[in-house]
């Protein structure tokens, strides 16, 4: 049986993932953007505490399973986190819907690992040689779609007219989309990096610097945090984001040989945070200590409700906000969380974060 292989919708590695399964030649699924309908399916096929990134995860399978998915990668993995665990019970929660898949887990944690064993599996044992070049594309579609959206993340904020920094952005991921091969990708990268910084922008308006730290899912996911990037863009404040998928492939070193950001995070992390509690929490408070090291204003910590190594990180996040004197807002969000309450939460940090500005001039 041929495949149709779904990949979980997760900001632009969705999109690098599907392009590089069909430079392996295989069929891709794409389930449908995060919506009510997807929240719905997985509250009522999770348990009732679980958190909501596994309840959303759960909609996007069985949808994708409705769209004729025959196989589907799953967001997992060891670890104490309930995501490390949830994997195995969606797949056979899957089955007992009567909806017959094939399933693949994919840890974020430790993607570069993950992302091998996958190619292996999909290509059926085809030879190493036949892999490097649909793996080295694969590597300059995260790196280019990690540029497009750290130099939106920067404009969003000094944007002349509201809203063009993200009608550019939508056009530069619609080109990365069309993009078949490394000779492609290579030929167009500065066009599509020109399309962002074409972007007329006002280089003398004060901004904010506000560091994004937490789990992954909930940042990657606009539907789930209230499009938090872009509300905080357009509040004058430019978005330093912890977590960016060429970040999370690297040479598996030992910590004191790591020279990279997130070796450097891990050893800032540890005065705050000394062992691994699951999840992304040491390197939420690895990267919030990097951060508190006079790079932002303020950090804005998000997690999903009731996650257990978020709530560890918040701990430890009151210990790094009295020593360094940086302001933290906390956020958390389930699947009763609205957008006004996030919103009002927002400008009164804001507006703080610019209180405490103006003192310091």
């Amino acid at each position: 049986m041929s495949r149709r292989v779904a990949f979980p919708p997760l900001g632009t590695l969705s999109l690098a993932a599907e392009s590089y399964l069909q430079a392996l030649g295989i069929e891709t699924v794409a389930p449908p953007p995060a919506s009510r309908r997807t929240l719905d399916i997985g509250v009522q096929g999770s348990p009732e505490m679980v958190c909501i990134p596994c309840k959303l995860l759960f909609g996007h399978y069985v949808e994708a399973a409705e769209q004729g998915a025959t196989d589907i990668i799953m967001l997992g993995g060891p670890g104490t986190c309930r995501l490390g665990y949830s994997a195995a019970q969606q797949a056979r929660r899957l089955r007992e819907w009567g909806l017959s898949v094939r399933t693949h887990t994919l840890d974020l944690y430790h993607v570069h690992h993950d992302l091998f064993r996958l190619t292996r599996v999909f290509t059926d044992g085809r030879s190493v040689r036949e892999l490097i070049e649909p793996i080295r594309f694969l590597l300059d579609l995260l790196s280019l779609t990690d540029a497009l959206e750290t130099m939106a993340l920067v404009a969003r904020a000094r944007e002349r007219e509201r809203g063009a920094v993200d009608r550019a952005l939508a056009a530069a991921l619609e080109r990365v989309a069309a993009l078949r091969n490394r000779r492609e990708l290579g030929e167009q990268r500065d066009e599509i990096l020109g399309l962002v910084r074409a972007v007329e922008l006002n280089p003398d308006r004060p901004v904010l610097r506000v560091g994004l730290v937490g789990d992954a899912f909930t940042i990657l996911t606009p539907f789930l945090n209230h499009n938090l990037e872009v509300r905080l863009g357009r509040m004058g404040v430019e978005v330093h984001r912890w977590f960016h998928y060429t970040g999370r492939i690297q040479v598996p070193l030992p910590l004191l040989l790591r020279r990279d950001r997130g070796g450097r995070a891990r050893r800032a992390g540890r005065r705050y945070l000394r062992r691994d509690v699951g999840g992304f929490a040491r390197s939420t408070v690895g990267e919030a200590a990097l951060m508190a090291q006079g790079e932002v204003d303020g950090l804005i910590h998000v997690a999903p409700f009731n996650c257990t190594p978020e709530m560890v990180a918040q701990s430890a996040l009151i210990a790094l906000q009295r020593e360094r004197g940086v302001p933290v807002l906390n956020l958390s969000f389930d699947e009763q969380t609205g957008p006004a309450g996030v919103v009002t939460r927002l400008e009164a940090f804001v507006d703080m974060l610019w209180a405490a500005h103006r003192r310091g001039e």
